[in-house]
């Protein structure tokens, strides 16, 4: 899973590995949306890695709920997206 963060809300792109199966979800800077999220992705049944680039402080609350439910939160740096 791929998420851009922004202040008021995170486009999150849901790809399954050995599959062309993706699913694209807006999800508010919120805790019920959070919660959205988190329910949406244990419904895959697969083990779940998140990454997102670090965006001021925007991405912490979202890092945090998912990282408490069990998934694997990965930051990547800005750097590395940009050569890629």
């Amino acid at each position: 899973m791929a998420i851009d963060i922004a202040k008021a809300r995170h486009e999150v792109l849901i790809a399954v590995l050995g599959t062309k199966r993706r699913r694209l979800l807006t999800v508010l800077n919120d805790l019920a949306d959070f919660i959205r999220l988190i329910t949406t992705l244990k419904d895959y049944g697969r083990p779940v890695r998140a990454a997102f680039e670090a965006t001021g402080n925007y991405h912490r609350a979202l890092a945090y709920h998912l990282a408490t439910a069990g998934f694997k939160v990965k930051l990547v740096s800005s750097v590395a997206l940009a050569r890629t």
